[in-house]
């Protein structure tokens, strides 16, 4: 054995100490530090030092008002039947007395009396349902723990549930909780089921349950250390970085495919030199292709929108993870008894422009333009809440049948009169009635709660026809009346607070431009907007940050792209070609989601980095082992066909397999119960499909051009 072979001998030797040991490592980290359990607060939507969040505190702390949980009560009958009028008030006492309902509202505990509730038309739109078939109960919080709260609830709702009376849940913290839920059993449930599908498919291909194990130690090893790094951070598992984990899973898959694969293209004397053969032909690539990825997820830690920033730092780390558990454990696993690469005849030819090549760049250039351009421009970056929940279940049918009767998202509109005036008079007070009125008749408006509202609460008592408005007010604000006013008007009564129970249902434009509308209302009634916020402001904002995080990321890792294939290939046509097939499938995955109108919400928006992250990696996979053939005299530029047909015959195969076991594996989310998971899963598995076409024929037909008729596969 010479002196340089047996260098790489003792290297191999060192991986397979070093490996078990990491792994242990590892492990210990993960079981100590990391809670799996997704947390999802009310201030998941922005980082706390973004002026977006900072806005919105300023108006809880001006106003302390509270999250709303609403319960409708519908009856076969007439909600002025006693029995349903005690049904209401049982439902009510019992809401009230749990720990974290701050205050509650219903025919029962608000207006007088049932007839109090119908005769006023504020309290009609907030408390009763249409046609009178149902009646509202409103559970105010100061809790942001609402996991246990909602559990309660539940529990009180199914007891007084029968036959005579149904009873729906909403409200952003439910409907928070459902979201949770919904994560926390896919985590358990198909992020098993993808990984034990993808096991299965790389047995079938390698015929190694070593390599196999190897495969699940190394890419779950990678999960498991970045979760634990982001816990050390700080960071607990969130809205989107609950799939986390298997996004970090795929990331590793795709190096160790490319490992395996090449050590079967690799012989040496010894099992040492071969896998010191086999890292030198692959880590480069897989190299520059992490770095791709790392870089893309870095940009999305200067977003401001928290659940954004979260997964940029949870992927900046987990593209680092995959790349040292890639090399660092699984090389232990390779061993000589895998089987050899075998290819299919004419496998590692490339096709000649009047045939597949040539149809298929026209056929995916063609079908960009056509769907890019309509498809991107009517991309649904802004869902309704709706869309987190399939039509069929009895969740959606209840968060819809309250957001028919009254809204269900609350947004916050702090107005102050132009001459900065009190608003504690009869003049002001009939000029909110009047803004009141005109918020209500907004078509995306389903009630109002504001200082009218309240005031006109104490008018009813006959004590309130006798006092000036500014005394009520000040009764209003007392400890024993709840403090109710302050969480309408401020201490210096110059501005108060409008709380709008938004539409979901039917929403065709973004929020966003709704909370736009909103603000132009008050200017014709003599107010001014001072500040607006809560959840239905939160998400449009949010909306936004997906919508222009998804633009400017697909756009900066594509300019990424082009700059890494140009370094990795010298050639300015090479880093065109990544560039214009990147574009392709990018148009073809986001405009085929416009065209078909799926929603693209902040659970499925990463989708496109992974089919991005595994186009990019194929290409770079080929074009290094295409100018590795360079220098090695097997062509005359890096144009020349015969190089690429030669990095095809060894770099199609795991290209192939790694798109092929991430496009089975993520299927399964298909099975899912929850809307964003199944998007999630099948938008990956589209677009793989779509990547992995273009990599391997439209982008080296795009470097090699028209081919001579006389040129020969190498591999002929």
């Amino acid at each position: 054995m010479s002196e340089h072979s047996g260098k790489k001998h003792r290297a191999g030797k060192l991986v397979l100490i070093t490996a078990p040991v990491f792994v242990a490592l590892i492990a210990a980290l993960f079981f100590w530090r990391v809670d799996l359990e997704p947390r999802i607060t009310p201030d998941f939507f922005f980082s706390s030092d973004s002026q977006i969040f900072r806005k919105n505190q300023i108006i809880r702390e001006a106003f302390p008002s509270q999250q709303q949980i609403l319960l409708n009560v519908t009856t076969a009958g007439s909600i002025t039947d006693p029995n349903f009028i005690e049904k209401i008030d049982s439902i009510t006492r019992r809401i009230g007395a749990l720990d974290g309902v701050a205050s509650i509202q219903s025919i029962t505990n608000g207006p007088d009396d049932l007839d109090a509730a119908r005769n006023n038309p504020l309290w009609r739109r907030l408390l009763i349902g249409e046609g009178e078939k149902s009646s509202f109960v409103i559970a105010f919080i100061d809790t942001d723990d609402f996991a246990p709260l909602v559990e309660k609830v539940e529990a009180i709702a199914a007891s007084e549930r029968n036959k005579w009376f149904d009873i729906r849940i909403s409200g952003l913290p439910y409907i928070v909780e459902q979201i949770r839920r919904n994560l926390t059993s896919d985590m358990k449930n198909f992020t098993g089921g993808a990984i034990l599908l993808s096991a299965l498919v790389m047995f079938i291909v390698f015929r190694s349950a070593r390599v196999v194990a190897g495969a699940l130690v190394a890419c779950a090893s990678a999960a498991m250390l970045t979760l634990a790094v982001q816990s050390l951070m700080g960071i607990s598992v969130g809205i989107l970085t609950a799939n986390l984990g298997i996004i970090v899973f795929v990331l590793t898959l795709s190096h160790v495919i490319f490992l395996t694969s090449n050590w079967q293209n690799v012989s040496a004397d010894s099992h040492g030199a071969r896998l010191m053969e086999t890292v030198r032909d692959t880590l480069p690539a897989s190299f520059w292709a992490g770095l791709t990825t790392l870089l893309g997820f870095l940009s999305l830690i200067f977003v401001e929108a928290k659940p954004l920033n979260q997964l940029g730092v949870g992927g900046t780390i987990g593209a680092a993870a995959a790349l040292i558990c890639a090399y660092l454990i699984f090389p232990a696993f390779l061993h000589d008894g895998i089987r050899e690469a075998r290819l299919p005849a004419g496998a590692g030819k490339l096709p000649r422009p009047r045939h597949g090549a040539a149809i298929l760049t026209l056929v995916a250039f063609t079908g960009a333009l056509a769907l890019g351009i309509p498809g991107l421009m009517r991309l649904k970056t802004d869902p309704s809440l709706l869309s987190y929940f399939k039509e069929d279940s009895n969740l959606y049918k209840g968060i819809f049948y309250v957001d028919e009767n009254g809204g269900s998202n609350p947004l916050l509109v702090v107005v102050r009169r132009d001459d900065y005036s009190k608003l504690d008079n009869s003049d002001a007070y009939k000029k909110m009635w009047e803004l009141q009125t005109s918020f209500s008749e907004h078509k995306e408006v389903g009630s109002v709660i504001s200082l009218p509202v309240v005031m006109a609460e104490g008018d009813e008592h006959w004590l309130g026809h006798l006092l000036p408005w500014n005394m009520l007010l000040d009764i209003l604000s007392k400890p024993e009346y709840g403090g109710v006013a302050k969480s309408f008007v401020t201490e210096d009564r110059t501005q108060a607070l409008y709380m709008l129970r938004m539409k979901e249902n039917g929403r065709d434009r973004d929020r966003v431009a709704i909370v736009d509308d909103i603000r132009e209302i008050p200017l014709a009634h003599d107010f001014k907007v001072t500040a607006i916020g809560g959840t239905y402001f939160l998400q449009g904002q949010l909306a936004l940050s997906v919508a222009q995080s998804m633009t400017m990321g697909v756009v900066t890792l594509i300019i990424m792209f082009g700059v890494i294939g140009f370094i990795v290939s010298r050639s300015v046509r090479v880093s065109a070609a990544v560039v214009a097939t990147a574009a392709a499938v990018s148009c073809l995955v986001l405009g085929s989601l416009g065209v078909f109108g799926v929603p693209v919400d902040i659970i499925s928006s990463p989708a496109i980095n992974i089919c991005l992250g595994l186009i990019v990696d194929a290409m770079i996979h080929l074009t290094i082992t295409a100018r590795r053939h360079l220098k090695e005299g097997c062509g005359t530029g890096m144009r020349d066909p015969a190089i690429w047909q030669k990095a095809l015959s060894t770099q199609a195969r795991p290209a192939i397999v790694s798109t092929l076991v991430i496009m089975i594996g993520f299927s399964v989310f298909a099975l899912s119960d929850f809307p964003p998971s199944q998007r999630f899963g099948l938008e990956i598995a589209y677009g793989a499909g779509i990547a992995v076409l273009l990599a391997l024929i439209v982008f080296p037909f795009l470097v090699s051009g028209h081919l001579r008729k006389e040129a020969k596969s190498i591999t002929d």
